[in-house]
């Protein structure tokens, strides 16, 4: 029987994932490690990276609860990227340079094709938040 794990099946385990914390935050240290240790090899990967880091921060916030700004189905459809991208065992598996990572990146960037609103929603709203930090940092010192 094989070990693969589809987007469909990351899907499924995503809603358990989203509702623990734990389980949460472990996912987002994953992706991060994972992100890290991709090679720049193109520019759709480059572009995937990008998608990532994004997916990675919005995962995290929402986790926190400083963002919810966001449908729980948009939510689930990101838990999913990250299960199937920290599998190593995906459709096409990791192990594989370069190529193991193509199907990682192409899912990436048709769901961020797909939420392009959220997506420009939590971008602003994290430009804001860092902005105001700066503010609040200025006025402490």
């Amino acid at each position: 029987m094989s070990k693969r794990l589809s987007y469909k099946n990351a899907l499924k385990r995503a809603s358990k994932i989203l509702r623990d914390k734990q389980l949460s935050l472990r996912l987002v240290d994953s992706a991060k490690d994972i992100l890290k240790s991709k090679v720049k090899v193109s520019e759709k990967v480059r572009s995937a990276k990008k998608v990532f880091s994004d997916y990675i921060r919005l995962f995290k916030y929402y986790v926190n609860g400083r963002y919810r700004d966001i449908s729980w189905k948009s939510m689930l459809y990101i838990t999913a990227i990250l299960i199937y991208f920290v599998t190593p065992t995906d459709v096409i598996p990791d192990f594989l340079p370069v190529t193991g990572f193509l199907d990682d990146a192409t899912l990436a960037l048709w769901l961020h094709q797909h939420m392009t609103s959220e997506m420009e929603k939590f971008l602003e709203w994290e430009t804001n938040q860092n902005f105001q930090n700066k503010i609040e940092n200025a006025n402490n010192e």
